[in-house]
């Protein structure tokens, strides 16, 4: 007799439950597992997708060999990587300390009662008096103020640098596994994908929008983001070099405050400018000045929307939120983070109203 499989118990009901149970409890732990890498498996996607079209070219030239191929695209990002966060490292050291020491220096030795009474800066003080009489100037304590702000900037980037060092090995680790997670991201990475959409119960045409967004948008966000705050960090070190303050260091700071949205790299060399013009060095302030309003603000303003066009159907407001958001919560991760999670939620939206359309126009027509 033909011994038949056991009928689940009260049906169907109770086996899919069960299964829907077990399958959330492996994905839990899997969660519990992997959550001490998640963002370094998300970097090492994104690093993927951008890295995927030279990776694809190299593959070509190499007659289809994949490994091969992929060894190449990661040594290479491994040289991208390693190579400017080595000059990076070595050169702020010293150039950071020596501006450090100089502004303490500076704000130490400047009577700043006397120099606010003397020379041209006399003139602007009668002008504020007369038509700024509620600003008392004569009642702030700047030298303190400007002591406590270095002294505050100074702990800060030392309680970086120790946080670095201790967690040395851990990012090295990160660093390893990024290059490792890359590495088989452009040899496994479309089986992968395959996979994820033939256990995912959307529609092809959904998946695939899906992924499309997220690879255009990580695209754009990461160019559009990373590459221009380089960039303006690269230029803004070239005028800071000129004018004789250490380029390395100040470039290095311009590329972290262009990231920043709304003032970006004015933040730094705005007061640069004004600290050379009121040191009577009226020159070397206007070239700054010009070099920064014309070659440092215009690769913010020309270039960016450019390498931005894969995310211009979401509202500029929309990704400004979104970015204040996620760097709220994430920290400077949110800066990838937040156009990526706007772009998921816009696409989930989007494939909502189509798929309820007509539900959504009967209640639009009853109200």
């Amino acid at each position: 007799m033909e011994q038949q499989d056991p009928k689940p118990f009260f049906g169907g009901r109770i086996y899919s439950f069960f299964l829907l149970v077990l399958l959330l409890f492996a994905l839990v732990l899997t969660f519990r597992i992997i959550s001490p890498f998640l963002h370094t498996i998300i970097f090492a996607a994104v690093t993927t997708i951008i890295a995927y079209p030279p990776f694809l070219w190299l593959m070509r030239k190499m007659g289809g060999s994949r490994g091969l191929a992929a060894a190449l695209t990661t040594l290479c990002v491994c040289f991208l990587i390693i190579v400017p966060l080595f000059f990076l490292v070595s050169g702020l050291a010293v150039q950071g300390a020596n501006s450090l020491r100089a502004i303490h220096q500076w704000t130490v030795n400047t009577d700043f009662n006397r120099w606010l009474g003397d020379g041209a800066m006399a003139g602007y003080m009668d002008w504020l008096k007369l038509n700024l009489p509620f600003v008392k100037i004569e009642h702030l304590d700047i030298q303190t103020k400007l002591l406590g702000y270095s002294e505050q900037f100074a702990q800060y980037l030392l309680d970086l640098s120790k946080g670095l060092l201790r967690d040395a090995v851990g990012l090295l680790l990160q660093f390893l596994l990024l290059v490792f997670m890359v590495f088989f991201f452009l040899l496994d990475g479309p089986g992968m994908v395959q996979r994820l959409k033939y256990l995912c119960p959307l529609k092809p045409y959904q998946e695939d929008i899906i992924i499309d967004s997220l690879q255009r948008v990580s695209r754009s966000v990461l160019l559009g983001s990373l590459f221009v705050a380089a960039l303006q960090g690269l230029a803004g070190g070239i005028g800071f070099a000129v004018v004789g303050f250490p380029g390395l260091f100040w470039g290095t700071m311009m590329a972290f405050a262009a990231l920043i949205p709304v003032v970006g790299s004015s933040l730094i060399w705005w007061p640069a400018v004004i600290y050379l013009g009121i040191s009577d060095e009226w020159g070397w302030a206007v070239f700054l000045f010009v070099w920064c309003i014309g070659v440092v603000v215009n690769i913010d303003t020309f270039l960016r929307p450019w390498l931005l066009r894969g995310a211009q159907k979401v509202s500029p407001f929309y990704i400004f939120l979104a970015i204040l958001g996620a760097v709220s919560v994430f920290g400077f991760k949110g800066i990838l983070y937040g156009p990526l999670i706007l772009s998921f939620v816009m696409v989930m939206l989007q494939i909502y109203s189509e798929e309820y359309q007509e539900a959504l126009q009967d209640q639009d027509s009853n109200c």
